[in-house]
């Protein structure tokens, strides 16, 4: 099925340009809404913890936060009426929501086939860490992270990094649209040294050729390699990588597990992973 809505998570001064350029690529591509989401901090959530605040003091912090929130909000408008002036045929809207990051896109997510963000080396800053964690680990979707280096065309080549998970057979399912378009699929089993190959790649690989998809299976030994260097090295260039998102909870919150992490940081191509 092809998507019909995709989110586009943006701070006051939007969202990198490869991201932007890709989430409105693909909104055309599959004919779906995009929707580009600010979510952004009410007054009374912006003020000092642990403080204690005289009534007149505190009415002016408020009043110095509600002009803080006026700004960044008419800022956002205006960075969204200059991408849509660039993809005006695509069917968008901004949705300003005052709230907390992680529950507001959490929440957005939901109702939407992908997230669209920055990979951390893209944008590094705290409303974007809380936002790849809330689209990936707190949503039930998936979410689609964009290096600077990534075209708005992606998804000709598509890599699957397999692992007997959970987590990687949601990214496949997640990855049909993408699928049913690529014109070369090519599925990666890494497998420590000396071990077996795994089964359940080639049975995965089976699965996707019985739905007409050429898919190229590749059983790969690590060598020494981290997991996350392995992934990278072995999914190349210029492709989209789709492979599972993991982490662990703790002090709840969620913590991207290693391969998931390296990959977030060192990738320099789009990869779709779900949770």
């Amino acid at each position: 099925m092809k998507p019909t809505r995709v989110l586009l998570p943006i701070n006051s001064q939007g969202t990198t340009s490869a991201c932007a350029d890709v989430a409105f690529s693909l909104a055309r591509r599959f004919e779906a809404e995009l929707e580009v989401l600010h979510p952004c901090p009410p007054p009374a959530q912006r003020l000092p913890y642990a403080t204690e605040l005289s009534p007149i003091y505190f009415e002016a912090y408020l009043d110095v936060s509600r002009k803080q929130v006026d700004y960044e909000e008419k800022q956002a408008v205006a960075w969204f009426e200059k991408a849509t002036a660039k993809w005006d045929e695509v069917e968008s809207q901004l949705l300003t929501v005052e709230g907390l990051v992680g529950p507001a896109i959490a929440q957005r997510a939901k109702t939407a086939d992908f997230s669209v963000l920055p990979t951390v080396s893209a944008a590094d800053d705290e409303m974007f860490d809380e936002a790849r964690d809330a689209a990936l680990f707190s949503s039930g979707r998936p979410a689609l992270f964009v290096p600077d280096e990534a075209s708005a065309h992606i998804g000709e080549t598509v890599v699957i990094a397999w692992k007997d998970a959970v987590e990687a057979a949601r990214a496949v399912a997640a990855a049909g649209p993408f699928l049913e378009e690529a014109k070369r699929v090519r599925l990666i089993s890494l497998v420590p040294d000396g071990d077996p190959e795994d089964e359940t790649a080639l049975a995965m690989a089976n699965y996707l050729k019985a739905a007409c998809l050429p898919v190229e299976l590749s059983s790969v030994q690590l060598g020494g390699r981290e997991v996350g260097d392995a992934i990278l090295e072995e999914a190349g260039s210029g492709v989209l990588l789709v492979m599972g998102g993991y982490g662990r909870w703790r002090w709840h919150e969620w913590i991207f597990g290693g391969a998931t992490d390296h990959v977030l940081h060192a990738t320099d191509i789009a990869v779709l992973m779900s949770h």
